[in-house]
């Protein structure tokens, strides 16, 4: 993968940086570094890092278990998976590092190391043949001379979703908006996916450890549950921010008032209203009162047919979560997701939490 550099000094960059502070144990659940070089292009100078081959990432394995099984990937493996994630934050935020972008997108699962002494012959027989596409130029001329020719598509890891290649454990990934608390980029910029960002990063554009918290909160409900606690497919912040009304109750002052298309939704208390006058306030997506626990509780209810199993990283389907799981699971969620950052928990009572070992 590679990087614009935008002025950032090599021997600062996160993406080399924060897996080299880190050390171990954590660094057995970080994605390291293995080589890394400057690349010259028409756009600048790009940093290229070359990473070990890991498998999909969590995003990726639970959206194709709901798809190809209507399933989800099973309650140990995404406790254990959870439980590696906040470890490895806990670590950076030890080691005075904000991760920036926790999503489950960015947890990958670790393949063995069968798969990393493969040949060129066997990464084609395992993964197919490169798919490649001629670049054409909006004028129909040939490329620049700086240009590609032709664009790569990325590797299709499906085959390894099932696979016994696969391990019960995780890397977190893309440092590049990771910053040290003491030396924060003059030019940063949060770039989080809108539905795991927390409102001071939304609202005000600060970041710190417990914006992490947060994010890290979004991710467990999706590797729990098999989608995102709040919208991700709409990308729309006014819906994001409906729906986190909605479970968390009114945004504290100034971004009660910023939040300007809460009317057509709630009432001043942060109450929905009644959802005639949702309608005829121009609302498409009516806002009904809901909570963390009660989002738990829905948890299997659109998966089928029920009680299959199909591979030993799913749940079998229709497995709702038992009462005593939504309780604990609930009782972190609800406290890695208040709205101030000073009243979240910190990442070390996140990890030493009860749920982590229901």
């Amino acid at each position: 993968m590679a990087a614009y550099m935008s002025g950032r000094e090599l021997n600062v960059t996160p993406e080399l940086v924060v897996p080299q502070k880190l050390g171990h144990p954590a660094q057995h659940n970080v994605q390291l570094i293995k080589d890394h070089f400057m690349e010259k292009g028409p756009n600048g100078m790009h940093l290229c890092l070359v990473s070990q081959f890991e498998g999909p990432s969590v995003l990726s394995m639970y959206e194709f278990l709901g798809m190809s099984f209507k399933t989800r990937i099973r309650s140990e493996l995404a406790r254990k998976v959870a439980k590696q994630a906040a470890t490895v934050i806990e670590r950076m935020h030890a080691a005075g590092f904000v991760h920036g972008d926790i999503t489950t997108s960015n947890l990958l699962f670790k393949i063995s190391d069968d798969a990393q002494r493969w040949s060129d012959r066997e990464v084609y027989t395992m993964l197919g043949q490169p798919v490649t596409e001629v670049v054409v130029t909006r004028n129909g001329g040939p490329p620049e001379p700086c240009a590609p020719r032709e664009l790569v598509e990325a590797v299709d890891v499906s085959c390894l979703m099932l696979s016994s290649l696969l391990q019960e454990s995780i890397v977190v990934t893309d440092f590049g908006q990771s910053f040290s608390v003491d030396r924060i980029p003059k030019d940063y910029v949060p770039a989080t996916v809108l539905y795991c960002t927390p409102p001071e990063v939304f609202f005000d554009s600060e970041i710190s450890f417990a914006s992490d918290v947060w994010m890290l909160a979004c991710t467990i409900f999706g590797t729990r549950a098999g989608y995102s606690l709040f919208d991700s497919l709409l990308h729309s912040d006014e819906i994001i921010w409906m729906q986190i009304v909605e479970t968390l109750g009114k945004l504290p002052e100034p971004w009660w008032s910023a939040f300007a298309p809460r009317k057509q939704w709630f009432e001043d208390n942060g109450e929905p209203k009644p959802e005639d006058v949702q309608k005829r306030e121009g609302a498409l997506l009516i806002a009904a009162k809901s909570s963390i626990r009660e989002k738990l509780r829905q948890i299997g209810e659109e998966e089928g047919p029920p009680g299959r199993g199909d591979s030993w990283i799913s749940e079998a389907t229709c497995t709702k979560l038992d009462e005593a799981e939504v309780e604990l699971l609930g009782d972190l969620l609800e406290k890695m997701l208040r709205y101030r950052p000073e009243d979240r928990v910190t990442m070390r009572e996140v990890i030493e939490h009860p749920w982590f070992q229901y």
